[in-house]
């Protein structure tokens, strides 16, 4: 199966962010086909500097940074909402690709599951 995980909520309002990345590795750990798309306020999961331990969070850069481990190698970006966040793609700690937010409808169907935050 081909999963995509759609993460556009920023990574410590809840607990949404972590338990998608949870359930992300696990499949990816039983040879599940696994891909990322971060959409608007998600895009804030790949931003440098952050320090969830000020808030009592767990540290989810390490758990992104880690996703080549599983075999998770592709991690796409919404090109608007990353220029919306002010973000470029040489800021976030991981590489991705970019997709624009207009072709989605058509890029969606190339899935077998689609999983979001």
């Amino acid at each position: 199966m081909r999963f995509l995980f759609v993460f556009r909520h920023p990574p410590y309002a809840d607990s949404r962010g972590g338990e998608a990345l949870d359930l992300l590795l696990t499949l990816a750990a039983f040879d599940q086909t696994v891909e990322v798309l971060l959409l608007d306020d998600g895009v804030w999961h790949l931003a440098p500097g952050q320090q969830p331990a000020r808030i009592g969070q767990r540290r989810l850069p390490d758990l992104w940074q880690g996703l080549g481990l599983y075999g998770i190698e592709k991690i796409w970006v919404g090109r608007e909402s990353l220029q919306r966040c002010g973000l470029t793609p040489e800021r976030l700690i991981l590489p991705v690709g970019l997709v624009a937010e207009a072709a989605l409808p058509q890029w969606w169907g190339g899935y077998d599951r689609i999983v979001g935050d």
